[in-house]
């Protein structure tokens, strides 16, 4: 695998990692960071670790797709 293409891998390892906390655990996300206790921070904790999620798992993908393509 090119360089270019297990940078993009361990970054969408890392967003992965970073978004399934805040997506599964918003309460104990909320505390570290310290926010305030509101029933939307809930939902926007939820959001951004579904988007950060996603994100890392369509990095992933793309990455080992162009890797099994490629010539």
């Amino acid at each position: 695998m090119p360089l270019s293409l297990r940078i993009m891998a361990g970054l969408g390892l890392l967003f992965g990692l970073m978004g399934l906390p805040v997506l599964l655990r918003p309460t104990a996300t909320r505390a570290l960071l310290g926010l305030k206790n509101s029933p939307q921070m809930v939902y926007i904790l939820r959001i951004v670790g579904t988007m950060l999620a996603a994100l890392g798992l369509v990095l992933i993908v793309f990455a080992i797709t162009f890797w099994r393509t490629a010539p």
